[in-house]
């Protein structure tokens, strides 16, 4: 094993075309990675996006952008406030019908940049019964909320609401609103009041109830077929207005049609797919929220509504290859507050990676940003995690005899595995850590590159040779490297490889023909159900969602892009129909009610799939921009279009069509690749779906230009 810049060895027929920057220093080359190959039988199922693993229960996130107040609505379509635990939250307002037997329903968000939220439910016949939306009001200088006379916002927090329209279906059925909620509730009339504070009203008269202390259920009048019901938050509730409430969804649909969102950057064929992307953007902006005037990305709503320092980092990256690079760089000031005295970052407690997590993010997104003069002036909190790092090597070495001298202290795993003990996430993440500031120095000349050189050196040789001690061995000749120095009953090879595959990427410390990395692929690869990874987390019989992209990373950059193309359809049928992830959950039909782990919208999950979408198309290499290495096939049917525009790489703005002709014969690829005289070759990569012939390649004013032959 070695450390290496790219690490990656295809087996190609390369053939260098031509140089084509004015100067004469970029390089261009089309690789072929595969030979030619008709489509395989099994193409549609692979690539067709149809959640069709879809968590048993699932919320999904209605809230306003930088919103103090992360609005969910349930599966059963039911307001969710006041997060406790899991899946409990301190209030809850459903709507229903009453004596309505063998229902069923079924949810949708018509489109994925409006988190409208409609809920349909229907009879045993599949008659409709009853539809109601729910949504988040709009914002705005004429908006006029349902205020209560005299009331006033609460202080430090803006008047905000949130609504359901319902419309039932004439029937003997009658409506029903039921309020859950830890406080105390009283009903005034169309109010209903926690702790007596207005917090809901509703537009329609009602004829029965059933009170409780922290339940109620109001039951409406056959005659009743609409009913608006509003929940205030910062104030308290007035009167709502139907025709006021029917007006909402389309000021809310302008609303969200006016956000400042990067949409645009990526933009690919596959309708289910672009979905998810738009869908992932804007759970990020809704999670996210200003602190101490700065704009912070958080993971989710929930249980994971602040400050993670692994997800975090690849939110900001995600962002950062969008264009929002200076929206990142927020967060990255944020994190920056949290470092301790002697220069760590330790946050969880033991998590030794978040010092080479951050060495990473520095690095990158100076990268991203072509902002080398942000980094210099970082370059102080570079330098102190530097040292925390050697310091955290001295103190493993306290006892010679300890299988993690040389390496980390014993620390928090995660990803499945608990406790404080001798164990690899915390090696691998400094390892790559390391790895960037040495990059870094050496890119700004900074006088401590030879130091950093020499400790990055003895570091790898050190794990190196523990890794060799404790590698087990596989069929084959391989060998893989479990997470923990010392065996632990019930915790399977799998667990906490999370750690490896961010050791191959974005680390890049091994090299594809790495026989230790081979091994722990295999041993990944041989876990697999419903397409993804089995018992990688928490869950030891679960699936972690975006693992997904964890895997299909290490699978693009040790060379097997077409399955990490399969991982990312696979990775999008795990998500809810309403196109968000819960962090870990059981495969389909095994378990119907619990456990599950983690939030829901999980934006590292969200972050992870624009992240691999974006490598999959273009990819860094050391000095060379790939693209297409990932490409999904269907991706080139006769007509189809991908885009990228502006999407950042370690060299500056990248802008990329690739179109498909109408009779499918052959694919058009336009590139504009930075002017940076660091990048020194463009390789685009031929997958199967390349006929045989040549590839024609010209330089115009619109930039690179090839047009290569498809099978049809």
């Amino acid at each position: 094993m070695r450390a290496t810049s790219h690490g990656i060895a295809l087996i190609v027929i390369a053939f260098i075309l031509a140089a084509c920057s004015s100067g004469g220093g970029l390089k261009t080359e089309t690789r072929r990675d595969i030979g030619p190959a008709p489509a395989p039988a099994d193409q549609a199922e692979l690539f067709t996006a149809d959640y069709r693993y879809a968590p048993p229960w699932w919320q999904t996130c209605i809230g306003l952008p930088d919103d103090w107040q992360k609005t969910l609505v349930s599966k059963e379509g039911a307001l969710l406030f006041d997060y406790v635990r899991g899946n409990e939250f301190g209030t809850r307002v459903s709507i229903g019908l009453e004596r309505a037997a063998e229902t069923t329903s079924v949810q949708g968000m018509s489109d994925a940049r409006v988190p409208v939220v409609e809920t349909i439910m229907s009879d045993k016949n599949g008659q409709e019964l009853l539809r109601w939306s729910a949504l988040a009001v709009a914002p705005g200088d004429d908006q006029k909320l349902p205020f209560r006379r005299n009331s006033q916002a609460d202080e430090g927090r803006p008047a905000r609401g949130d609504l359901l329209l319902v419309n039932k279906a004439p029937g003997r059925h009658r409506l029903v609103l039921t309020v859950e909620s830890k406080d105390p509730l009283d009903i005034a009339d169309r109010t209903i009041s926690r702790k007596g504070r207005r917090f809901l009203s509703f537009s329609a008269g009602w004829t029965g109830i059933a009170p409780g202390q922290n339940k109620l259920t109001v039951t409406f009048s056959e005659r009743v077929e609409e009913l608006a019901v509003y929940c205030a938050s910062g104030h308290e509730a007035g009167d709502v207005d139907a025709a006021w409430a029917k007006a909402q969804p389309e000021r809310a649909a302008r609303f969200w049609a006016g956000r400042d969102f990067p949409y645009s950057a990526i933009g690919v064929p596959d309708p289910a797919i672009q979905a998810l992307l738009d869908s992932c953007i804007r759970n990020i902006y809704q999670a996210r929220e200003i602190k101490d005037g700065l704009p912070i990305f958080q993971v989710g709503p929930t249980c994971y509504r602040g400050l993670w320092v692994v997800d975090g980092a690849f939110i900001l990256e995600a962002m950062t290859y969008l264009g929002r690079g200076q929206e990142a760089r927020a967060g990255i000031r944020h994190l920056l507050t949290r470092q301790k005295p002697d220069g760590s970052f330790d946050i969880l407690g033991n998590y030794w990676k978040e010092n080479g997590i951050v060495l990473y993010i520095l690095t990158r997104h100076a990268l991203l940003t072509g902002d080398t003069a942000w980094l210099k002036e970082n370059w102080p909190t570079v330098k102190r995690v530097v040292e925390a790092i050697k310091r955290l090597r001295n103190d493993s070495r306290k006892n010679p005899a300890a299988p993690e001298a040389g390496l980390m202290p014993p620390g928090f795993p995660d990803g499945g595995i608990d406790g404080v003990v001798p164990e690899y996430t915390n090696v691998y993440w400094n390892l790559a850590g390391l790895k960037a500031a040495v990059d870094a120095a050496r890119r700004l000349q900074m006088p401590e590159l030879a130091d950093w050189e020499a400790e990055f050196k003895d570091f790898w040789a050190a794990f190196q040779k523990a890794a060799k001690r404790d590698a087990k061995p596989m069929d084959g000749g391989l060998s893989y490297l479990p997470i923990l120095m010392i065996p632990r009953e019930g915790v399977d090879a799998v667990r906490g490889q999370w750690g490896f595959c961010h050791a191959v990427f974005p680390g890049k410390l091994f090299e594809a023909a790495d026989p230790l990395a081979r091994g722990t692929m295999k041993l990944l690869d041989d876990h697999q159900k419903e397409g993804l990874v089995l018992g990688t987390g928490w869950m030891a019989d679960g699936l972690w969602n975006y693992f997904a992209s964890f895997w299909a990373h290490a699978h693009l950059w040790l060379g097997q892009g077409q399955k990490a193309a399969e991982i990312l359809y696979a990775y999008a049928n795990h998500a809810s129909p309403l196109r968000a992830w819960r962090e870990e959950q059981p495969p389909k039909g095994e378990k119907t009610q619990a456990p599950f782990v983690g939030d829901m919208p999980h934006n590292w999950a969200s972050a992870e799939f624009i992240r691999l979408v974006r490598n999959l198309l273009v990819l860094e290499r050391g000095n060379e921009l790939h693209l297409l290495e990932g490409l999904p096939r269907p991706w080139l049917a006769p007509g189809a279009k991908t885009v990228l525009r502006g999407v950042a790489t370690d060299f500056g703005p990248v802008t990329m069509t690739l179109e498909a002709a109408a009779d499918g014969a052959s694919a058009h690829l336009i590139a504009v690749p930075p002017a940076n005289p660091d990048l020194k070759r463009v390789v685009v990569h031929l997958g199967a779906w390349a006929a045989e012939g040549r590839v024609e390649e010209k330089k115009t004013e619109a930039g690179l230009e090839w047009t290569i032959p498809l099978i049809r």
